[in-house]
């Protein structure tokens, strides 16, 4: 990266102008990858959760997309201590909610 890395949160915000839904889980993205993969999930309609869509579902589906955008541009996403703690806690509740929890 040649400018100063953005933040992406993974997760996101519940709605314009409001708090991260998990300010830890995040990636650094130059501004021009952060940009773009901004349009990608703005796209998808995945910027903010849907009306009625339960949160869980919500954060799940814009990992998949981050993710999916990160494997098509061959780009590694590196998580840090905190938001690697922060994804295995999204991924256990989703193994909750699943009936298969730890």
């Amino acid at each position: 990266m040649t400018a100063n890395p953005h933040r992406h949160h993974v997760d996101g915000r519940l709605g314009p102008g409001l708090g991260y839904i998990d300010a830890a889980l995040a990636v650094a993205l130059a501004p021009d990858e952060h940009a773009r993969l901004h349009l990608l999930l703005d796209d998808l309609g995945t910027t903010w959760p849907l009306d009625g869509e339960p949160l869980l579902v919500h954060r799940a589906r814009r990992h998949a997309v981050t993710f999916g955008w990160a494997a098509d541009h061959g780009r590694a996403l590196t998580f840090d201590p905190k938001a690697a703690r922060s994804l295995q806690g999204l991924w256990l509740n989703v193994l909750d909610a699943l009936g298969g929890g730890a």
